[in-house]
């Protein structure tokens, strides 16, 4: 499987384990109050497409509501990070199945060639842990995708990828060149219990 190899001198700071099961109790915590809080809000909220210029401001909200939660790891923090998940979307670099995935048309148009497939690129750490990388937006990246295409995808979307059992992935990591935020896939599962629970009862 192809990876997204990290440039970066800095190695992600490992996290005890007191800190971790305390992190999935204040997940618990955070996303039960989220979801009890929400439930009337989402059948009065309608989807609309946002303009470029509110995406690019709402992604400096969330981008300033991680670097909060990374300088103090509290459930206060981590719930205003939660609450801007859900359906948030990401950019992702994507490796390929062929080597020039594209052909030009005689009118000059480009098309894809025919079974090229783009699957989300992933990143291996120092001590081989796998990770899948999103971004809140190309700025963040300093590394273009390998296979020179971006995937969109929303973060309920990036969650599969992480669930996959064909993929060797541990965590989702958001920003890992700037704001670097992991969160790993028990913690993923915890999240989203109250969505799962619901897929199942249908």
């Amino acid at each position: 499987m192809a990876i997204f190899k990290k440039n970066k001198k800095e190695e992600t700071k490992k996290v005890s384990t007191q800190e971790d099961n305390e992190l999935k109790d204040e997940i618990s915590k955070a996303y039960d109050e989220i979801m009890s809080g929400n439930k009337e809000e989402k059948a009065e909220e309608q989807p609309q497409q946002a303009p470029k210029d509110d995406i690019a401001f709402e992604n400096e909200v969330f981008k300033s509501k991680v670097k909060a939660f990374k300088q103090e790891r509290n459930q206060q923090n981590l719930i205003a990070v939660l609450k801007m998940l859900s359906g948030r979307k990401f950019l992702l670099p994507s490796v390929c199945n062929v080597e020039d995935p594209f052909e030009k048309l005689e009118n000059g148009n480009v098309r894809l060639k025919e079974g090229t497939v783009f699957n989300p690129a992933f990143l291996t750490s120092t001590d081989k842990k796998v990770f899948l990388p999103i971004f809140t937006d190309e700025e963040s990246m300093v590394q273009k995708s390998p296979s020179g295409v971006l995937l969109k995808l929303n973060f309920e979307q990036c969650v599969t990828v992480v669930y996959d059992e064909k993929n060797p992935v541990e965590a989702v990591v958001i920003n890992p060149f700037t704001e670097n935020m992991i969160i790993g896939i028990d913690l993923l599962k915890m999240v989203f219990k109250e969505k799962k629970k619901e897929e199942k009862q249908d």
